[in-house]
C-alpha cells in the first residue's frame, strides 16, 4: 500500500515537472539584465574644430565637423576662452556638460546621419543638453530623432535657467514590424530664434523583450513554484 502511494506521488511530481519543462520552451530568452548600448555620434560635444579667435575677441567658428549645417548662424564656440578674453560675464554660470566647446544656433538647424539603422524591438534614448546664455532670451528649440527622412520622436519641453544647461531626452521604441526598420538613424537640432546652445549629444539603444519571451518566463516561474509546492506536499511524513 505504501509502495503504491509513493509511486503515485512520484508520478504526479514527474508529470508536474514535464509541464514545467514544456512551458519553459516558450522562452526565447529570459531577460535578466538588459544593458543599453551607446551608439557612436561623431563630434558629439562639438569639440571640432578648435574654435579660433574671431571678431569681438571671442573664440568661435562656423565650421562644424561631421554635422550638416542648415543655418546661416550656427557656430561652435569656447565660452570660457571668450569670457577670459573679453572680461564679460555674458556666457554661462556653470561648466559645460562636456568638453570646452558648445554649439550655438540662432535659427536653422544642424543634422547628422548615423552609421546605424533602426532595429526592431529596441528602445532608443536620445539625450542632449540644452543651454541658455546669461544675456540672451530663450527663443525655443527642437531635438529630433530620425529614421531616414521621417521624424521618429522629438522634444522641446524645457526652458533652462539663464547661464545653465539642462538635459533633454527624446524616446522612441520600435516594434517587430516597424515600417522604418533598416532606415538610417539621424539626429537634428534646431533653434527657433536667437541663440540656443546644445552640448553632449548621446544616443543609447536597449533591446526590448518580445511579449512571448516575457510570457514564457512568467509561465516557467509559475510552474516551478507549483512544482516545489507539489513536491513538498507529496513528501511522505515521518
Amino acid at each position: 500500500m505504501k509502495s503504491t502511494q509513493l509511486m503515485k506521488r512520484s508520478n504526479n511530481a514527474l508529470n508536474t515537472l514535464k509541464i514545467a519543462l514544456i512551458s519553459s520552451c516558450l522562452i526565447v530568452a529570459i531577460p535578466t539584465q538588459v544593458k543599453a548600448a551607446s551608439i557612436n555620434i561623431l563630434n558629439h560635444s562639438f569639440e571640432g574644430p578648435e574654435a579660433p579667435l574671431a571678431f569681438n575677441r571671442e573664440f568661435f567658428t562656423t565650421n562644424i565637423d561631421d554635422w550638416t549645417v542648415n543655418s546661416n548662424a550656427a557656430v561652435v564656440f569656447n565660452p570660457t576662452a571668450s569670457q577670459n578674453n573679453t572680461g564679460l560675464n555674458t556666457y554661462f554660470s556653470q561648466s559645460l556638460p562636456d568638453g570646452l566647446q558648445t554649439l550655438a544656433i540662432s535659427s536653422g538647424d544642424i543634422s547628422q546621419e548615423l552609421a546605424v539603422t533602426l532595429q526592431a524591438n529596441t528602445k532608443y534614448t536620445l539625450g542632449v543638453f540644452v543651454g541658455r546664455r546669461n544675456n540672451v532670451s530663450f527663443s525655443g528649440y527642437n531635438i529630433e530623432l530620425l529614421a531616414g527622412n521621417t521624424v521618429l520622436a522629438s522634444n522641446n519641453s524645457i526652458t533652462p535657467a539663464p547661464g545653465t544647461f539642462t538635459k533633454e531626452n527624446v524616446y522612441y521604441t520600435s516594434s517587430d514590424n516597424d515600417p522604418l526598420i533598416g532606415q538610417s538613424l539621424g539626429i537634428r537640432l534646431s533653434s527657433d530664434g536667437i541663440q540656443t546652445n546644445f552640448d553632449n549629444v548621446t544616443l543609447e539603444a536597449t533591446a526590448v523583450p518580445e511579449p512571448l519571451t516575457i510570457l514564457g518566463a512568467v509561465t516557467a516561474i509559475s510552474f516551478r513554484t507549483i512544482f516545489k509546492r507539489k513536491v513538498a506536499k507529496d513528501k511522505p511524513k515521518k
